[in-house]
């Protein structure tokens, strides 16, 4: 009796869902006893298949209307055909790490409500005209990380709609002049990770409209100034990871609504005068990880409405005032790993930028205690590898409205009581990496802080001595079980200690002092051989003319 009335009650609540909503519910479908079904975010009835072993979709086991269908990381090479076809009301196909080797010809004809289209992570060699023929409404497609090596003209004319075409990490060495051939909606195009060597401007005269174009990691040297005057709409360029030792001052003339710009990882040694003088939008430049050993006194002219600038891990030794003056809306900066920049030296330079909102100054050895006393602004604060100890804690004391702090891999082994109460304040720290110590003289202010206020860090940081205490948070700590102050730390301890942050280094300084100590006895035994070889000889001579 209560099996019916389940039943009954089930079948009620069934038919009120249809009849309020137009929909049948998830419960009520089919799904695959291999595969996971539900509603995504905008309420469409999505199929998620992991891991699965079949080849070939079993159709009967799936419900006809599914929207969205998501196969990934099959244990056999699947399939792709027509038998997708069945699923008249799919929207977002996502094939991705499926082994799959080709593409059927036609194997999306009728779905004319598909907008993505994701065959990334597999293993497609080529690529024909045929295969997307029907799509004249697809939006998205992404082919990245899979074998194509060369894409023939015209391959995705059917494709009318299309605005956004991923490509990323292929084996494609050269473009065919009419690749994008009708594509006159694309927006988004990305080619990085291809070793291309050389982009022919022609390639581009199909997709006049792009927004985006990423050419990140193809060891391009040079570009064609061409593709800037026929891609002269472009909002957002990413160079980064190329070869590019050069950017003369006509660079990016043409590229007058560029708002982000992104030259990392090149080999860049200097960024000339004026360079970005026709990008008034620009709002976000990354030059870091070049070789940069100057910043020309103008090279950020005209970019007043910059609010982040990247600058990082280069061989920069000094930073001109008058650099920073046309950046009046610089909101973050990142010089970190600039080892030769002496920050106490650039007050003047500080004192320009001194509104910025987040800092990075990661990887800069010892920092000035007092350089932070001009930044009243600042929310987000990396001082990560600058061998911050419990005594140079002390110089984040002026900074009261942070909201990320960043002091991993420093020297700290604890946190003093003064500060523990500044840090627990702030929304998010980082203090992985660190030698710590629980004990109450070491980490117990903070560990105070933790059961009283409850720190709403990401990532509560570990005990790394005592030794048994090893990996544990510190809101796993019983108040028993925490020592009040270790006054001894054994050999092994504080060896242990003092090299949990720099062990290649001291192990390095053993090493250097060892072999100074070698070359030193080497030197020390020539001598003495060298003496007791003259005297040997100088004897012979003596008895020999007494003789």
């Amino acid at each position: 009796m209560n099996f019916n009335i389940s039943t009954h009650g089930s079948a009620l609540l069934l038919v009120l869902t249809v009849l309020l909503t137009g929909t049948i519910p998830a419960y009520a479908r089919k799904c695959p006893d291999d595969c996971h079904c539900d509603l995504d975010l905008k309420g469409r009835f999505r199929t998620v298949c992991n891991k699965v072993e079949w080849i070939n979709p079993p159709l009967p086991s799936f419900e006809p209307d599914i929207e969205v269908l998501v196969i990934s990381n099959t244990r056999h090479p699947i399939n792709v055909g027509p038998q997708f076809q069945y699923f008249k009301k799919l929207e977002i196909l996502r094939i991705i790490d499926a082994n799959v080797p080709s593409v059927g010809d036609r194997s999306f004809w009728g779905l004319v409500r598909l907008k993505t289209i994701d065959l990334s992570r597999n293993n497609i060699t080529q690529l024909a005209m045929e295969n997307f023929r029907g799509q004249d409404n697809l939006i998205e497609l992404d082919l990245s990380r899979n074998r194509l090596d060369n894409i023939a003209s015209g391959t995705f004319a059917h494709l009318k709609e299309l605005k956004t075409l991923h490509l990323i990490d292929n084996s494609i060495t050269e473009f065919n002049q009419r690749l994008f051939l009708h594509l006159a909606k694309l927006k988004h195009l990305d080619l990085s990770y291809n070793s291309i060597d050389d982009l022919p401007p022609e390639v581009f005269k199909d997709v006049q409209d792009l927004k985006i174009l990423r050419v990140r990691g193809c060891r391009l040297s040079n570009i064609n100034p061409q593709i800037y005057n026929i891609l002269s709409h472009l909002t957002e360029l990413d160079l980064g990871q190329n070869q590019i030792k050069f950017l003369d001052k006509e660079e990016f003339k043409d590229l007058r609504h560029l708002q982000t710009l992104r030259l990392d990882g090149n080999q860049l040694s200097v960024i000339i005068d004026e360079l970005f003088i026709h990008q008034k939008g620009l709002t976000l430049l990354d030059i870091s990880r070049n070789r940069l050993a100057k910043i020309a006194d103008r090279a950020f002219e005209n970019l007043a409405n910059l609010t982040f600038l990247d600058a990082s891990y280069n061989k920069l030794s000094h930073i001109e005032p008058v650099c920073f003056r046309p950046l009046r809306n610089l909101q973050t900066l990142n010089i970190s790993g600039n080892i030769q920049l002496d920050l106490g030296e650039m007050e003047d330079t500080i004192n320009v930028i001194k509104n910025i909102t987040g800092l990075m100054v990661a990887d800069m050895g010892t920092l000035p205690l007092n350089l932070f006393s001009p930044f009243r602004h600042l929310s987000a604060l990396n001082l990560s590898g600058n061998h911050i100890d419990n005594f140079t804690l002390q110089i984040i004391e002026p900074l009261n409205q942070l909201e990320f702090l960043d002091l991993s891999r420093n020297q700290l082994n604890g946190i003093p009581e003064r500060y523990a109460t500044q840090l627990a304040r702030i929304g998010d720290v980082k203090l992985e990496n660190n030698p710590l110590i629980c004990d109450w003289c070491h980490m117990g202010p903070l560990i105070t802080q933790t059961k009283k206020v409850g720190l709403r860090w990401q990532e509560l940081p570990r005990c790394f001595l005592p030794e048994r205490l090893r990996e544990v948070r510190i809101d796993g700590l019983h108040q028993d079980g925490v020592e009040d102050c270790m006054e001894v730390i054994v050999d092994e301890d504080h060896d242990a200690a003092s090299t949990s942050h720099n062990f290649l280094e001291q192990a390095g300084s053993v090493s250097i002092l060892a072999a100074c100590g070698l070359i030193i006895f080497i030197i020390l035994a020539i001598i003495v051989v060298s003496t007791a070889l003259c005297l040997s000889r100088h004897r012979a001579r003596y008895y020999t003319h007494e003789d």
